[in-house]
């Protein structure tokens, strides 16, 4: 049996090593293996309390008494190095510029540009490690000018939600939901493929809505009908009414009942300015996030035997946006726009 005798100079050794922040805390177990052992702890003892093996602990004992603290602090710890380590830069520039779909299309690109062969479950890993993630890609309007989207931004919206932010002005962001009576099919965790039940027809319940820049209130006309210039006017005087004494502007886009003489000349006659978006810009109106946020909460895998019952859902989600709602709305509809530049892809 292993009997060793520790010096003053030993325990001090230690007693420093297991003080030490920067040694792992698994070496420190074997420091204190050696100490436990110099105070006269049994093997049996020590090794119930460190969770050792016998084994383990005497070839800790040995390798101290062989080449001392040394052999104790060094890390001889396991870490496999993957093959593709040296490719990483050109693996990394490689799918930046071209992302792939699939596991599949990866192991392929990963193979012409390494001749490393790896298992779809491998490069799925290897992506990770990379720092990927699959994502949902996002649309780009074929016909979008970012520069003037930008300078529209910079320009029009800045100022006037500027004078919004200090009370002066209320700032609305005007747009139409069309619900069709029908699936809205997501994503789920289940165990097979679920499918949701549909609607026959082509019911739609139409949602006139404006909400708020900054305080997010929501405002709308709801119909079964179509939205029409008359519907506008309707909403432009809910809109003077519930705001009577300050500057309004609506922005909006150029959808034909909004851009129409009357429209116009009804917003004249109420004192409110019509800032009309620049062609192909959803992602600079407001509005269009309550809508996604609409279908989410109540439409999304959810079936509805009859268009009441739709339409009774969508009015309770509408409503409780101006109420339970109103802090993750608020949540949602900061004021940070994205802009497109050239397409990815």
């Amino acid at each position: 049996m292993i009997c060793l005798k520790l010096t003053d100079q030993d325990i001090e050794d230690i007693s420093e090593a297991l003080d030490d922040p920067a040694i792992a805390e698994r070496l420190k177990f074997k420091l204190l293996a050696v100490r436990l052992h110099s105070e006269g702890a049994t093997h049996a003892f020590i090794a119930k309390s460190l969770r050792l093996s016998p084994n383990t602990l005497t070839n800790y004992l040995k390798a101290f008494q062989q080449r001392g603290l040394a052999a104790l602090l060094e890390d001889r710890y396991y870490r496999p190095s993957s093959s593709l380590a040296p490719f990483w830069p050109c693996l990394q520039c490689s799918f930046a510029v071209a992302p792939v779909a699939s596991a599949k299309l990866a192991v392929a690109r990963i193979e012409a540009l390494t001749g490393v062969r790896l298992s779809e479950s491998q490069a799925r890993r290897a992506m990770k490690q990379m720092g990927m993630k699959l994502r949902k890609t996002g649309p780009i309007p074929g016909k979008v000018d970012g520069q003037l989207q930008f300078t529209f931004y910079q320009q029009e919206m800045i100022p006037r939600l500027q004078e919004a932010a200090q009370g002066r002005r209320k700032v609305l962001f005007l747009d139409a939901a069309h619900f069709v009576l029908g699936a809205f099919l997501g994503m789920i965790w289940c165990f097979s493929r679920v499918s949701v039940k549909t609607s026959p027809g082509r019911q739609r319940y139409n949602v006139l809505g404006a909400v708020d820049s900054h305080s997010k209130q929501l405002l709308s006309i709801r119909t079964p009908e179509n939205i029409t210039a008359e519907v506008v006017q309707r909403l432009l005087d809910l809109i003077r009414a519930t705001h009577p004494e300050v500057a309004i502007t609506l922005v909006l886009d150029h959808a034909r009942y909004q851009h129409c003489a009357a429209v116009k000349a009804k917003a004249v006659a109420l004192d409110i300015e019509l800032l009309f978006l620049p062609a192909y810009s959803p992602n600079l109106n407001l509005i269009e996030r309550v809508w996604k946020l609409v279908k989410k909460r109540c439409l999304t895998n959810k079936y509805y035997g009859c268009f009441a019952r739709f339409r009774n859902a969508i009015d309770i989600c509408l409503d409780d946006l101006n109420g339970p709602c109103l802090p993750q709305l608020q949540s949602l509809l900061t004021l940070n726009f994205q802009f497109f530049d050239s397409p990815n892809l």
